[in-house]
């Protein structure tokens, strides 16, 4: 990737760093504290080299530093917060994910964390564009799953095949989604050959996206990197053919990728473009 790029994803994970997650009750694990201050510092450190060396291609500070904010969007969201429980057992503010999500108004300008107690969550989740700054944040010991099977060939509401980009269990559309602690998954299978198999497990469309140790489970087209500037760091992606894929400019850093045994030799695990594409919505 070019280092401009990079540099531009650095300076927003800087900026996401004004979340207080530490104050959240569900941030238990001292040892999951000192880890994500960690990452914070490491970020804040490499852009303070980055930007010594490039002095006139940045003229803001990090937050903290003195200066304006990197991003006025979402240093405002980020002073007004607000925070939902989800939970299977009835004890939390919601039972499902999607309830949840119902209630933010939209073109939302606070920062929402929805704090997801451990269980496995069969829904399939979308997340529009006029829902921007939602952060799912789960248990660092025993993070709780969002789950689905859909394929490109399964057959929606509206009578036609879902495509790729309607099989994603989880779909963003936002902007300044993050995500940390949470573990996406598509159980359906790749059966060589066949057609209609991709089976997304997280599609990421908005742009200013961060996911920390987060997992992504599937077989075909596990990860759907779309578009925009997305940030993995300490993630788990696991597929068989095409598992990363799409037109994002994306930085993924202290990830592991584990390939299913029994995929064809012949494809290729990640699917990344060389020349920029004019995307359309629904990507077969």
């Amino acid at each position: 990737m070019a280092s401009n790029t990079r540099l531009q994803i650095i300076i927003f994970t800087i900026s996401l760093c004004n979340l207080s997650l530490m104050s959240s009750s569900s941030w238990r694990s001292l040892d999951t504290q000192t880890d994500y201050r960690k990452w914070v510092s490491w970020n804040v450190e490499n852009y303070r080299k980055k930007t010594a060396l490039q002095p006139q291609s940045i003229n803001e500070t990090p937050s903290g530093g003195g200066g304006k904010a990197l991003d006025i969007k979402l240093s405002k969201a980020e002073m007004n917060k607000v925070t939902m429980t989800v939970s299977q057992d009835g004890t939390a503010d919601y039972t499902t994910i999607s309830d949840a999500l119902h209630t933010i108004p939209l073109y939302n300008t606070r920062r929402v964390i929805l704090v997801i107690n451990p269980g496995v969550y069969r829904e399939k989740v979308t997340i529009p564009r006029a829902l921007p700054f939602v952060t799912f944040l789960g248990d660092a010991s025993d993070p709780p799953t969002i789950t689905g099977n859909d394929t490109a060939s399964v057959i929606g509401r509206n009578g036609v095949p879902l495509k790729t980009f309607q099989s994603a269990t989880v779909g963003v559309d936002a902007n300044y989604f993050v995500a940390i602690n949470i573990k996406f998954e598509n159980t359906a299978p790749h059966v060589i050959g066949s057609a209609g198999g991709q089976a997304v497990a997280l599609r990421i469309s908005g742009t200013k996206a961060a996911f920390y140790n987060c997992s992504f489970y599937g077989s075909q087209d596990t990860l759907y990197d779309h578009t925009g500037l997305h940030y993995f760091n300490n993630c788990f992606i696991q597929g068989s053919v095409d598992f990363i894929f799409g037109y994002g400019r994306s930085l993924y850093e202290v990830s592991t990728y584990h390939q299913i045994k029994g995929c064809c030799s012949s494809r290729y695990l990640f699917k990344i473009p060389n020349r920029p594409r004019n995307l359309k919505p629904e990507k077969t």
